[in-house]
């Protein structure tokens, strides 16, 4: 199906791929000034609030960008899903690229949030092995391995090189194989998407300007619970630690690792298992009249169709259809990320500088002695405990 005859929500995949565009470029900056140390990451991520006020306006378009990104993915992902695209046997390849560029823009996150070190970086470092910890087997042996091999330099090539490689080889497959051969090419692809993407970037580009993050302490210090109700894209990792807030042993574990899990293998493979192109709404089926000669077409509609057809004469078929397909995509996209805003609208996603800053006696930026080491704080193997502190940290210290 070309572009130009697509309905507005065909545009999410050209839309994610502009906004990941904008994450490189701005990224692609970000690495000029950034410092891989425990010493000297968030001093030089300070640096550009205090001095390169224009730099540290990009850092927050990239921050904001992430969340759009993601945003723009899944519904993307909401689109193909409720077109069956997965049901044609020539874009089940593209199914399952698309579904496995997931894993790729997650790793983004995690490595993002990290990286400035700030201490909701540092926190959110010591969070992530306890997660792969509960992974059946080989999940101590991981949890053990991510700590001891951690560094700033490490978790910088994963975010700029790794991730970009794979990426873009699933990206080579999911969008520039195909969009290649269109007339026009990926030039006039970016630019029939371009004009769509602009009023993100104005959002994305006022949103920066008007909610940085409060990166000039002890001059500027935030509220302990700065930043709830406040979406960012880190939303989209809490979901799945916050079974943890809530539940305790392998009820957490099932609800925050292993569903998750059943879920995306499922939506990968299952295309594989299922047999025809795309179903139609509307079955024909021939009768035969006493003439051998006649042949008569019934259209044998569903009781939904039944009972809508009233307001689909009222509104004219063209409407109608347009209308319908925004509504079910509307109502999709709330199912989606109205549990993600209800489980994560807490996060006081700006509030650690308020407590971890030189003039409580507590630098942000500096790991504290118990660095990585379980046995001098045993808190930091506790799964729960993270998660109270992260959403709940005028509470549990």
């Amino acid at each position: 199906m070309k572009i130009k005859q697509s309905h507005w929500h065909h545009y999410f995949g050209g839309i994610a791929l502009l906004l990941l565009i904008v994450q490189v470029l701005s990224g692609s900056v970000l690495t000029l000034f950034y410092e891989p140390d425990l010493k000297e990451a968030y001093a030089s991520v300070q640096y550009l609030y205090n001095e390169l006020s224009l730099v540290a306006w990009i850092r927050d378009t990239h921050r904001w960008a992430a969340l759009f990104l993601m945003i723009a993915v899944i519904m993307h992902f909401i689109r193909g899903f409720l077109r069956k695209d997965y049901l044609n046997r020539d874009s089940k390849t593209l199914w399952l690229t698309g579904i496995l560029l997931y894993l790729p823009m997650l790793g983004f996150l995690f490595t993002g949030v990290i990286l400035p070190w700030e201490w909701r970086g540092y926190w959110f470092m010591e969070m992530i092995p306890n997660y792969v910890g509960e992974i059946p087997l080989i999940g101590p042996s991981l949890s053990d391995f991510l700590i001891n091999a951690f560094t700033l330099n490490r978790a910088l090539v994963v975010h700029i090189c790794i991730l970009p490689a794979i990426t873009l080889v699933l990206l080579g497959i999911h969008t520039f194989t195909r969009v290649i051969k269109r007339a026009g090419g990926l030039t006039l692809y970016v630019m029939e998407h371009s004009l769509l993407t602009l009023p993100f970037l104005v959002a994305i580009a006022i949103l920066a300007y008007a909610l940085p993050m409060p990166s000039q302490d002890p001059a500027i210090i935030p509220m302990p619970l700065e930043g709830e109700n406040l979406p960012t894209a880190e939303w989209f990792i809490l979901i799945f630690y916050v079974p943890y807030l809530y539940f305790k042993g392998f009820m957490a574990t099932l609800l925050g690792f292993y569903i998750p899990l059943v879920i995306f293998l499922a939506l990968a493979i299952f295309p594989y298992f299922l047999k025809g192109r795309k179903t139609k709404s509307v079955e024909n089926i021939t009768l035969k009249d006493h003439a051998p000669e006649k042949t008569h077409t019934v259209e044998k509609k569903s009781a939904f169709a039944k009972f809508m057809a009233p307001l689909r004469r009222l509104l004219g078929a063209r409407t109608y259809a347009k209308t319908l397909a925004f509504l079910t995509v509307l109502l999709a996209a709330t199912a989606l990320f109205a549990p993600l805003f209800v489980v994560s609208h807490e996060s006081p996603t700006y509030g650690c500088n308020s407590c971890h800053n030189p003039s409580m006696g507590d630098r942000l930026g500096l790991p504290p002695d118990s660095f990585k080491d379980r046995v001098k704080n045993p808190n930091l193997k506790d799964n729960t405990f993270m998660v109270e502190h992260w959403f709940y940290p005028q509470v549990v210290w």
